[in-house]
């Protein structure tokens, strides 16, 4: 014979009006939010702006990596050959 999981009862029943101060509450913040995003100018540029320059950083350390190993192995084909 099986028993049956006991179902956890809250101590207080969730009501509208909870949810109803909650919900203004999170209004309220989500204002304060749009406020401080507000208050920087063009913050999606700037972001836009910092991932152009990773790309190009990126970019340069591939630049450089390939042509170090391509000078490499240019110089150690001339010292093998000597």
């Amino acid at each position: 014979m099986t028993d049956a999981m006991p179902v956890a009862v809250p101590a207080a029943p969730v009501t509208l009006l909870d949810i109803y101060t909650r919900q203004i509450e999170m209004g309220g913040q989500l204002t304060l939010i749009n406020e401080r995003l507000n208050a920087i100018p063009d913050h999606e540029n700037r972001i836009r702006a910092l991932e152009a320059s990773k790309a190009k950083l990126y970019g340069a350390a591939v630049t450089l990596s390939v042509g170090g190993s391509a000078a490499g192995t240019w110089i150690g084909i001339i010292l093998a050959h000597r």
